[in-house]
């Protein structure tokens, strides 16, 4: 028995009975040729399995929202000359897989919604929006929500409009990365002759700044048609000279809420908080960020007492469209970041349902010295960091927060991933492979206790990853993902795990989708998509977004080595060579038995490929000396 993560399509007749009283044999003939010419060779070419003929129906499961979408349309579109007529449900949820049947909440969820459709059309979950590439935005409409038999809650219903684009379809028409070659080596150039000018900090945030727009501009990562928003890190107006984790923690925290709502758009923790300081016009503000509203403030703690003050922005005309201050006791604080959220939604337009609003205020813990201590902990340590000393010092914090609250499931997804990171990476020098498990069974407890929580999905995807499961890493991310459409690091690790799961397009799309919500994401994100172009095949755009991240960073191990491999392929071997000196020089322990190990692209044709393009490069097949703790990199 084998429980995942999956995408149903469930598929009925409409009237069939009513047709076979009336042509017996015309209406079977009709439904097996109808099974034989449309259902089955949709289902094939999109990836699904066909687990369950109910006579005039049937039930397939699908390894992503986007193939069981594309195949409910193609069979929908089918149907349209067809006699016969039918309806259609979607959804993504947690199924059972044993002895070739499928069966659980994610079923009876889309077989109700195929029993809600209308003749000729497709019923979706929210959990299949949520999910769904955000090219269809403008193909669902909401139906509302419905009670449906044997379904304790009301399911929140969309439905797919006629003739709606598949993902490829209307993907393509907005790319603007397939450009000749020439193209990227000229901006390269130019960007090289700008970075070889500048000596002070200043004019290398603006470089990075320019250099960013002008990459997001080539490699198709343009912005998408909803509403984003920027939350800067509010100020810390308290007399406490140490506060400032604890403001931190409260605008993190807002930035959570509202990345819930997949309507919007919410730029990412990172990329707001480099903003600090900057005496900038938020016009400007909105543009570097590419938001459309900005959300600023400020925070006093005194004693018990908090009060926050905030506003919200308008970046396109500068216009202060609402502003609120709040006075509430310390341990409060939950419900004040859900008021924040709540307001601001509001004032943005009617993106946002009220029901979606009232389901986001929830308490965590109820121990605020917990809380506390997991903002500290956040404050030491932030996944990407190569700080050994401040994850061992996020590490305890977090022992101590689940000290005070055993079941305080955002500290135990954290503290997972110290142990992870750290097995994988070797930051500390003390970790062993066990810790992998040690790091799973902590993220394994967290989902255990909040089912909902995405960063516990984002660690059990990063572990499961490290391990070799790739399957279950993928559909760990994809559930982080359905879960807070709006976090770049699920996103990421989603990528990840696609990458070595041979699913290289969904990778692309994911990692371009990450750095939309994270402008001013570290080097990991660039490495990251780069290695999505290099396993999709997409030469030039690859060159370009790893050209990107040699320039601000060239000596980051993981570009240079994808960097090597792709020179290698295309016969620039001197290239090829001097990037593999390069990354030699950086990690010493580098070799290619370290990277079969590592399974860098899963147990796909494409690791024998990357592998071969590296002996090319001249990698030495064994390290030059014995490996330190981090054998491999889990970039």
């Amino acid at each position: 028995m084998e429980r995942k993560l999956a995408a149903i399509v469930a598929g009925d007749v409409v009237g069939y009975s009513r047709s076979m009283e009336a042509d017996e044999a015309g209406t079977y003939a009709a439904l097996q040729s109808a099974f034989c010419d449309i259902i089955q060779p949709s289902l094939d070419r999109h990836g699904g399995r066909n687990f369950k003929n109910t006579g005039d129906g049937f039930l397939a499961t699908f390894p992503s929202v986007n193939d069981a979408l594309d195949a409910a349309i193609e069979i929908q579109a089918g149907f349209a000359e067809h006699p016969l007529s039918l309806r259609i449900g979607v959804n993504l949820g947690d199924v059972i897989e044993t002895d070739g049947d499928t069966f659980g909440d994610g079923v009876n969820v889309a077989a109700r919604l195929q029993a809600m459709a209308e003749p000729g059309s497709i019923y979706v979950s929210a959990a299949v929006v949520r999910s769904a590439d955000r090219n269809r935005a403008d193909a669902f409409r909401r139906v509302g929500r419905r009670r449906a038999k044997n379904i304790a809650d009301p399911i929140e219903v969309y439905r797919v409009s006629p003739g709606s684009a598949s993902p490829i379809a209307a993907w393509l028409p907005s790319m603007s990365i397939r450009q000749p070659a020439g193209v990227y080596l000229g901006v390269a150039a130019v960007v090289g002759l700008v970075a070889a000018g500048l000596a002070d900090r200043a004019g290398l945030a603006a470089f990075a700044s320019s250099t960013i727009d002008t990459v997001m501009r080539i490699s198709g990562t343009a912005r998408e048609q909803r509403p984003a928003i920027a939350v800067l890190p509010f100020d810390d107006m308290g007399e406490a000279a140490n506060d400032q984790y604890f403001v931190d923690g409260l605008t993190e925290d807002v930035i959570a809420e509202l990345a819930r709502y997949a309507d919007l758009q919410v730029i990412a923790r990172n990329s707001t908080f480099a903003m600090r300081g900057q005496a900038a016009d938020v016009r400007e503000l909105g543009r570097r960020l590419g938001a459309d509203y900005i959300v600023e403030g400020s925070a006093r703690r005194a004693g018990d007492q908090l009060r926050v003050v905030a506003q919200l922005v308008e970046t396109k005309t500068g216009a202060h469209l609402w502003s609120s201050s709040y006075d509430r006791r310390v341990d409060d604080v939950f419900l004040l970041q859900a008021d924040l959220a709540a307001e601001i939604v509001s004032h943005v337009g009617s993106y946002v349902r009220q029901s979606e609003v009232a389901a986001a205020a929830q308490r965590p813990t109820d121990s605020l010295q917990a809380y506390d201590l997991v903002l500290r902990a956040r404050s030491q340590y932030k996944h990407g960091s190569s700080d050994g000393d401040g994850l061992l010092a996020s590490r305890a914090l977090l022992l101590r927060a689940l000290e005070l609250d055993p079941g305080y499931a955002a500290a135990r997804a954290g503290l997972g991933l110290t142990y992870i990171v750290d097995a994988v990476n070797g930051l500390t020098g003390r970790a062993s492979a066990p810790e992998i498990e040690t790091g799973l069974s902590e993220a394994r407890q967290a989902i255990q206790l909040d089912p909902n929580l995405a960063a516990a999905y984002q660690v059990l995807s990063f572990g499961l990853a490290a391990k070799g499961e790739y399957q279950e890493a993928m559909q760990a991310g994809l559930r982080a993902v359905e879960l807070n459409p709006n976090d770049p690091d699920s996103l990421m690790a989603l990528a990840k795990a696609q990458v070595r799961f041979d699913r290289y397009g969904e990778a692309v799309e994911n990692a371009e989708r990450a750095r939309r919500l994270q402008p001013l994401a570290p080097q990991y994100y660039v490495y990251v998509h780069g290695q999505a172009l290099y396993a999709a095949g997409q030469t030039e755009e690859a060159e370009a977004v790893l050209g990107e991240c040699l320039m601000t960073s060239p000596d980051e191990a993981d570009c240079l080595l994808i960097w090597s491999a792709l020179l290698a392929e295309l016969g620039r071997r001197d290239e090829a060579r001097a990037a593999m000196d390069r990354l030699r020089a950086v990690r010493p322990e580098f070799s290619l038995e370290s990277e079969r190990q590592y399974r860098r692209f899963g147990d796909s044709p494409l690791m024998e490929r990357f592998l071969a393009a590296l002996a090319l490069a001249q990698a030495p097949e064994a390290a030059d000396r014995a490996p330190g703790a981090a054998a491999a990199k889990a970039s």
